[in-house]
């Protein structure tokens, strides 16, 4: 099994945890960001647009003649959106109203764990900062469930993991199945497209659902 790398553990070990108190894992884009409506902007500057038929970037990104563009065009244009975009992305609805509630009334710690390229880790801070919200973040790749193991090997509360894909909820699930897993996409056209399997413990469809169901799980 292929272990956590040096810059993984280094970012986990510069993150305070406080083992008695909950903790919420969350990831960011079309989590707590309107990633997807804030990328057909960008896409729709370059005479681009986004086919919503499947989940996928690669193979749904499309000229004004219908024509896929090239995986490498999409992985450009990806990393220009986050070049161009990650200080000012917008949040998803209530996301920011109930980040702060759970700070506040339900006394959680929250770390986003974000598959964003390291390099941008810094304006997407930014971002977060700019909108009110001062969290501590970790730039991931890959599947998260090996990064949540880590993050809660001395965790003693209850911990959630919220993740608009799958894999991930999954990948949580096989580290660390005491964390509950919570599935939600932010925006409602991508919603339509993804099954929640079946090691996700709610399907949310809004950030008031989450709230109620994690503020039920830490009164029982």
């Amino acid at each position: 099994m292929q272990s956590l790398s040096d810059d993984l553990l280094r970012q986990i070990k510069d993150i305070e945890i406080i083992p008695d108190k909950p903790l919420l894992i969350t990831d960011a884009d079309e989590v707590l960001l309107n990633f997807v409506s804030c990328f057909q902007e960008y896409l729709k500057q370059n005479n681009l647009w986004y086919d919503l038929s499947s989940y996928s970037l690669f193979g749904n990104i499309k000229d004004h003649s219908n024509n896929a563009i090239e995986n490498t065009q999409v992985s450009f244009h990806l990393e220009n959106f986050f070049k161009t975009n990650a200080r000012v992305i917008t949040f998803a609805k209530d996301s920011i109203k109930y980040i702060k509630l759970l700070i506040e009334k339900l006394n959680f710690q929250i770390i986003v764990l974000t598959n964003i390229p390291y390099k941008y880790l810094e304006d997407r801070r930014i971002c977060f900062k700019n909108n009110g919200l001062d969290l501590p973040m970790i730039a991931g790749s890959g599947p998260k469930g090996k990064i949540i193991k880590e993050l809660i090997s001395n965790h003693k509360n209850k911990n959630f993991f919220i993740d608009d894909l799958a894999p991930h909820i999954i990948s949580s699930k096989d580290h660390a199945d005491q964390v509950k897993t919570i599935h939600y996409i932010s925006n409602k056209e991508l919603s339509k497209l993804a099954i929640t399997p079946d090691q996700a413990d709610i399907r949310a469809n809004s950030w008031k659902e989450i709230y109620i169901y994690i503020k039920n799980e830490i009164n029982r």
